[in-house]
């Protein structure tokens, strides 16, 4: 909220105190001393301040519920576009798959190996892999050592810019005019 409508309001709010104190001073028949007017002043521009934050409150609740409509709504359309996308990909998706697999083999990779590596390509975490493996996050470290060590990469990034650095460039010299992609055998 901007400073200058926090001011309006704290202005109001003082205006609504001074305004009830001097109701309540010219309802009471005894005249009040100086330190009961102040007093009364204080608990009047508490109260309202009180309901003011009351009401702040609700309008941010209100702002931070049409935000998570709007986040929720965005999040089921982007997985939908994503299913759609891989409905629509389900061959080219499972070629990927098997030509991974088969680099991997390539690699002599041992099961577990293949196992871990896929895991990290799809970008979890070594402890969510020993948590999915429920193995010790020591042996999955050792485990992608051994992957790094096998595929002459030298970590995740490489890993994953392997395969997506080849899926790029092919995509690029696809769209060159008079560049032809001859694929290997």
């Amino acid at each position: 909220m901007p400073k200058r409508r926090i001011l309006i309001i704290f202005a109001a709010i003082a205006v609504f105190a001074v305004v009830l104190t001097v109701i309540d001073l010219v309802r009471d028949p005894d005249p009040l001393t100086l330190a009961e007017a102040a007093i009364s002043f204080a608990n009047e521009a508490l109260l309202l301040a009180g309901m003011a934050s009351v009401a702040y409150t609700m309008h941010r609740v209100s702002d931070l519920h049409e935000d998570h409509v709007a986040l929720t709504n965005n999040v089921a359309r982007a997985m939908a576009q994503g299913d759609t996308w891989r409905e629509q990909r389900k061959g080219e998706i499972a070629a990927l798959g098997f030509a991974i697999e088969d680099q991997f083999k390539a690699w002599r990779l041992t099961a577990a190996e293949i196992d871990i590596a896929g895991l990290m390509l799809k970008g979890a975490s070594l402890k969510e892999i020993a948590l999915a493996r429920d193995t010790s996050e020591a042996t999955i470290r050792q485990q992608a050592q051994s992957v790094y060590r096998k595929s002459g990469l030298s970590g995740r990034a490489e890993l994953s810019a392997y395969f997506l650095e080849s899926l790029f460039s092919t995509a690029e010299d696809a769209r060159r005019p008079g560049l032809i992609v001859v694929a290997e055998n």
